[in-house]
């Protein structure tokens, strides 16, 4: 018997292939994992290990929110930059259509805030959230915070 329990046992913090954004799964395909990040004649490259690393690492989408879930308040360590992140990629966004995107994504995310915030208030001190709904909660703190820093570098760009 193959004992390979510990073979995938990577930690989320880990800066590794396997928690990068550029990994593509296509191990049921036949193809293995490949790096979209470094194409060679059209087709992305072999990652020879899931543990291996290079300079173009990214953590994905779902280790960002595992990060953050594991601790809410480091977000609000992080530079402006790092925080843009946690919500998309602003690369080659000028300052006005990252501040549009984040405020359509408050926007979008506006319905699910509500809701809670309407538990909050019809249960007062008897309510009780689910772990989700306070992150949902902290999440919409933190883009509030996020945007009003986003104004601001603004208005201070065009001084």
């Amino acid at each position: 018997m193959n004992n390979n329990k510990n073979q995938f046992n990577i930690a989320i913090d880990e800066k590794v292939c396997y928690n990068c954004k550029h990994r593509i799964w296509a191990v049921a395909i036949g193809q293995g994992v490949r790096c979209g990040n470094d194409i060679t004649n059209g087709f992305p490259k072999l990652i020879p290990g899931l543990r291996k690393t290079c300079g173009a690492f990214e953590a994905n989408e779902e280790i960002k929110r595992k990060l953050y879930l594991k601790n809410p308040n480091q977000f609000l360590l992080e530079n402006l930059s790092a925080r843009i992140q946690f919500y998309f990629s602003p690369r080659e966004k000028t300052i006005d259509e990252i501040l549009n995107q984040l405020i359509n994504l408050q926007d979008n995310r506006e319905g699910r805030f509500e809701t809670i915030r309407k538990i909050i208030t019809s249960q007062q001190e008897n309510s009780k959230l689910t772990e989700e709904q306070e992150l949902e909660l902290i999440d919409s703190k933190n883009l509030k915070i996020v945007i009003t820093e986003v104004q601001e570098l603004k208005k201070w760009m065009e001084k």
